[in-house]
């Protein structure tokens, strides 16, 4: 599942350069900007981020009145707190931030952020698929074809692929164009055994046959369909993959 982030920062160089090295981290998938605290919880209802980038100090709503907000709001949101000034760290930690860094932001920090955020992820999902789960197997997905809604059931679906601005979802049956975002088939199919595998692709747990080594990392899967489609896997994704998919 790729991440999103909302950033607020009042300084745009500051925002900028988060925006940036968010950028060069393979399972970010959108970065949001908000230009202070009340922009911050706007951005939060609208886009219902993974985690919160939350600078300390800002003209309206400093980042610990934010943080109060959005935890009512959302309390899924991982909030990381960024300033130039360490001593907020202990004020921070009481409102259970995830995380906090301190200015000018440095590429390791970050990225060692994102490998915690990564590892409670698969502990949450660990725990969640412990628990037993009621689906409504009646249930499908509404694409619009021409001038009329072909419904589609998930356990029909290969894998949905991201295709320049529009989505292909992939059938035995055949291929259909999708006005939907990545992200949004994503939380919709994901109890239905639909999984992220990379920032272009969603794949079918059913319908895995074959993890074939790549480069530098990085797998294919074989995918049980007529034409046996190869879809890309980012290393990234490899351990949650498999920690679903194996016995």
């Amino acid at each position: 599942m790729g991440w999103n982030v909302v950033i607020a920062d009042d300084e745009a160089p500051a925002r900028e350069e988060l925006a940036y090295l968010l950028g060069q981290i393979e399972d970010v998938e959108l970065v949001t900007q908000a230009v202070n605290g009340l922009d911050a919880i706007k951005k939060v209802k609208e886009q219902a981020p993974d985690v919160l980038f939350l600078d300390m100090e800002m003209p309206d709503l400093n980042g610990l009145q934010v943080a109060q907000i959005v935890s009512e709001l959302n309390p899924q949101v991982k909030i990381v707190f960024s300033t130039a000034y360490d001593h907020y760290a202990v004020d921070a930690f009481k409102l259970r931030a995830f995380h906090y860094m301190v200015k000018p932001y440095d590429e390791k920090d970050l990225s060692m952020i994102f490998h915690e955020l990564r590892q409670d992820r698969l502990k949450s999902d660990a725990e969640m698929t412990s628990k037993p789960v009621t689906r409504t197997t009646s249930v499908k997905l509404a694409i619009e074809v021409d001038e009329s809604i072909k419904y589609v059931s998930p356990k029909d679906i290969v894998y949905i692929s991201k295709e320049g601005k529009h989505l292909q979802i992939h059938t035995r049956d055949g291929a259909y164009r999708a006005t939907y975002t990545l992200s949004e088939l994503e939380r919709k199919l994901e109890p239905f055994g639909l999984f992220r595998c990379h920032k272009s692709y969603l794949v079918n747990l059913e319908f895995i046959i074959e993890l074939k080594t790549w480069v530098n990392g990085a797998y294919n899967l074989m995918m049980d369909d007529t034409a046996r489609s190869c879809i890309p896997v980012s290393r990234n994704y490899v351990k949650e993959l498999r920690l679903k998919l194996e016995i």
